[in-house]
């Protein structure tokens, strides 16, 4: 095959995954304009249009996606032939990428990035932020970090933190004016923030435990997003109450702009997870940032038990 064809082939599956021409060239480290010739050069070459251009979106034709299909794991294949054979050589490098959700990231992953980069600099790093569910084989990802129940079966877990709690919570300023729950069934007294799950499109219900056991229950509101942050910033902001696991919205309570309520109701859930594909040879990169990240987050959290 000659170089020129295997750069356009990886050229057309950035441009396919990102949907976006501009997103696609950042990843690639290369101008828009260049790509989008080299996109054009391709479909010349093989005489089939790939996409289906306009002013705001990238979309693959029927002939393009079918292409994709038969092009991805043979790009696949040879990234992991290169890397493998790094890996046995002990050569550091290559970009790793990563889906996460908003509160992993913000809260587990970010903050030690300044560590790994001065530990490794020859690795690169790309955070992808999703806080719904996303095929990470089919989506080109390394790594993937999420709360442990919501792991695909066939994946490869390893734990990052010990089991979390759930956090309700409004802005002092909120609480004076409508006080504060005592029980989940007095929410329906109550301006609630929701959150629409992106990989269903649900309204997520609201966990608490019970009586031993975990309810849900469905909450009304003014607003409702599908960014924790929004949701986080809103309460903040005396918009209504929102729920959380509590590391994420730690900073938030330490500072006063959130009280937490709901106290003896509070739920829990398995913890945060790090997940991969089941595959014969892990990627040095992988390797090295994931042995990086469960030491670190391990410490961490002898820290703050002890």
């Amino acid at each position: 095959m000659q170089s020129e064809i295997l750069a356009a082939l990886t050229v057309f599956e950035q441009v396919a995954q990102h949907r976006s021409l501009t997103y696609a060239a950042h990843a690639l480290g290369v101008t828009p304009a260049a790509l989008s010739q080299t996109l054009k050069k391709l479909e010349a070459r093989l005489n089939v249009r790939l996409f289906d251009r306009t002013t705001r979106s990238v979309n693959l034709t029927e002939a393009g996606r079918l292409y994709l299909e038969r092009v991805t794991p043979a790009l696949a294949a040879l990234r992991d032939a290169t890397e493998d054979l790094q890996s046995s050589a002990g050569v550091e490098g290559g970009t790793l990428r990563l889906t996460l959700s908003h509160p992993a990231g913000q809260v587990l992953v970010e903050p030690l990035l300044p560590r790994f980069f001065a530990l490794h600099p020859h690795i690169r790093v790309e955070l992808v932020y999703d806080d719904g569910f996303v095929d990470i084989v089919r989506d080109g990802f390394d790594l993937g970090i999420r709360a442990g129940e919501s792991l695909e079966g066939d994946m490869i877990a390893v734990p990052l933190t010990q089991t979390m709690r759930m956090c309700c919570a409004a802005s002092p300023a909120y609480l004076a004016r409508h006080g504060a729950p005592a029980h989940p069934d007095e929410l329906v007294q109550h301006d609630c923030i929701n959150y629409r799950m992106r990989s269903s499109g649900a309204i997520y219900k609201w966990e608490f435990e019970i009586g031993g056991k975990v309810v849900e229950r469905a909450v009304e509101g003014p607003l409702t997003v599908n960014h924790w942050e929004t949701g986080l910033r809103a309460a903040v902001n005396g918009v209504g109450l929102f729920i959380g696991w509590s590391e994420s919205m730690l900073l938030s309570l330490e500072a006063g702009d959130l009280t937490e309520v709901l106290v003896p109701f509070r739920s829990h859930f398995p913890g945060v997870y790090a997940y991969y594909p089941q595959r014969a040879h892990m990627p040095l990169k992988t390797r090295i940032f994931l042995d990086f990240l469960v030491r670190h987050l391990q410490q961490d959290n002898a820290r703050a038990a002890a």
